[in-house]
C-alpha cells in the first residue's frame, strides 16, 4: 500500500510538471497553490500510512477482533471500503466506540488471502435466543 500511495503522489507531481512545462503563460500563483496542495496531500498520506494499526485480525463467525499485541483485543464490526484484489481498505467499528482503519495486504499464500477475503464479505452466523429461535443482528437482514 505504501508503494501505491507513493506512486499516486508522484504521478500527480509528474502530471503537474508536464502541465506547467507545456502550458503557455503559466503563472506563479497557480504553481504555488498546486505545490502547497501536493505537499499537504503527501503529508496527510504519510500520516495516514504510519498511523495504521498493526496486529492480527480474528473472525470467530460472529465478530471481528483486532489483537495489537498489547492490551485487550478490540472487537467490532468490519466494513469493506475498497477491494483491490491484492489489498483491502477496511474500517473496524469497535465496541468501544472508536473507529480503526485497516489496510490488509496479500503477503502469504493465495489460498489464505482468498479465505480472508471470503471471511471479510461473509455474514455472521445467527445467534440462538433463549427460546430456541435465531435472532437477526443489524446488517444481517
Amino acid at each position: 500500500m505504501g508503494w501505491f500511495i507513493a506512486g499516486v503522489l508522484f504521478a500527480g507531481l509528474g502530471g503537474f510538471v508536464v502541465w506547467i512545462t507545456h502550458s503557455a503563460g503559466s503563472d506563479l500563483v497557480r504553481s504555488a497553490v498546486f505545490f502547497v496542495l501536493w505537499v499537504t496531500s503527501a503529508g496527510l498520506s504519510w500520516r495516514f500510512w504510519f498511523r495504521l494499526p498493526e496486529g492480527v485480525l480474528y473472525w470467530d463467525g460472529l465478530h471481528w477482533s483486532l489483537n495489537q499485541g498489547a492490551g485487550v483485543p478490540v472487537a467490532g464490526e468490519l466494513v469493506v471500503h475498497a477491494d483491490f484484489q491484492s489489498f483491502l481498505l477496511l474500517q473496524l467499528h469497535g465496541v468501544d466506540g472508536r473507529t480503526r482503519w485497516l489496510c490488509l495486504e496479500r503477503v502469504g499464500p493465495r489460498e489464505a488471502w482468498a479465505a480472508l477475503r471470503r471471511a471479510v464479505y461473509s455474514r455472521p452466523k445467527p445467534e440462538p435466543r433463549a427460546d430456541g429461535m435465531f435472532s437477526v443482528r443489524r446488517g444481517d437482514a
